[in-house]
C-alpha cells in the first residue's frame, strides 16, 4: 500500500503531492518545499528524478480536501518515503489548500490522447504550463508512431 500519490488530471508522475495518515489522505503545504522533497516523492512513486518542486502559494494541480498533513518538509534526500522527512508534525499546519505543494518528474509525459483510453483519442502537448490540442494539418504516421512509442501504446492502428 504506497502511502504517498500524486493526483494530477492526466499523470502519475506528476501532481499535487498526498499523503496517507491515520486512515486518511491529505496534502502537503508548500512551506520550504524544495527541489529535495520533490526528489523524495518522485523515487518513492517509481517515476524518475525530481524536474519541479510546484509550490509558491499556486496549487498547481488544485487544491486539495481534507487534512494538511505535512508543513515546513524538510527531507535531507536519502528517506524512502516523504513521510520519514522532517516536518513540523502530523497536522500542525498554519496552511490553506491553496498551499497544496506538487510535483513534476522525468517520467512526467509531455503528450497526451484525451479520449476513452490514453491510447486513443485527440492528441495534446504540455506547453507553457499548459496543454494544447496539435493540430493534423501536417501529422503523418510517423508522428503517429512517435506518440504511441512515448506513451506506450504500441503501434498506431488509424
Amino acid at each position: 500500500f504506497k502511502t504517498v500519490r500524486l493526483v494530477s488530471d492526466n499523470s502519475l508522475c506528476a501532481g499535487r503531492v498526498e499523503v496517507h495518515h491515520d486512515g486518511q489522505w491529505g496534502t502537503v503545504c508548500d512551506d520550504d518545499w524544495d527541489m529535495t522533497d520533490a526528489a523524495v516523492v518522485c523515487r518513492e512513486m517509481g517515476c524518475g528524478e525530481a524536474v519541479e518542486a510546484l509550490g509558491d502559494d499556486m496549487a498547481h494541480f488544485g487544491q486539495g480536501s481534507g487534512p494538511i498533513w505535512m508543513d515546513d518538509v524538510d527531507c535531507s534526500g536519502s528517506e524512502s518515503t516523504l513521510k520519514n522527512c522532517r516536518s513540523g508534525g502530523w497536522g500542525v499546519s498554519d496552511c490553506n489548500h491553496g498551499e497544496d505543494a506538487g510535483v513534476r518528474c522525468s517520467d512526467f509525459k509531455l503528450v497526451r490522447l484525451v479520449g476513452r483510453s490514453h491510447c486513443s483519442g485527440r492528441l495534446e502537448i504540455f506547453r507553457d504550463q499548459t496543454w494544447m490540442s496539435v493540430c493534423d494539418a501536417a501529422f503523418d504516421q510517423q508522428d503517429a508512431e512517435v506518440v504511441c512509442r512515448e506513451l506506450d501504446c504500441g503501434a498506431p492502428v488509424q
